[in-house]
């Protein structure tokens, strides 16, 4: 693979993972709020819908196999890692070198 298709591939990687984070939690959030205490009782509400999820994902981990799931989620992992790792030591680095003074 070419740098310049890596780059993207990671482009892609990265957006489509923000993209898809952000709306399961927009919908579970919003879900959520809209539910009464009781929907499922005996159940924790955000428990039933999580499961909801997993179950209506199932089909597509099915079609893509399992080694495939466990590598894309070995590489979600991973890249969570690397952005926590990176941004901790950019807010350490920035904390050890204060902002220059405003210039008159």
């Amino acid at each position: 693979m070419t740098r310049r298709a890596e780059a993207d591939a990671t482009k892609e990687l990265v957006e489509e993972l923000l993209r898809t984070g952000l709306t399961l939690v927009d919908l579970l959030d919003s879900l959520l709020e809209e539910l009464p205490g009781n929907a499922f009782p005996g159940e924790d509400n955000a428990v039933v819908l999580l499961e909801m999820v997993i179950g209506t994902c199932r089909p597509a981990v099915a079609a893509a196999g399992e080694s495939h799931c466990r590598r894309a989620t070995a590489l979600i992992g991973a890249v969570r890692d690397r952005v926590l790792r990176d941004l901790e030591a950019a807010a350490a680095a920035a904390a050890e070198h204060p902002a220059l003074e405003e210039r008159e």
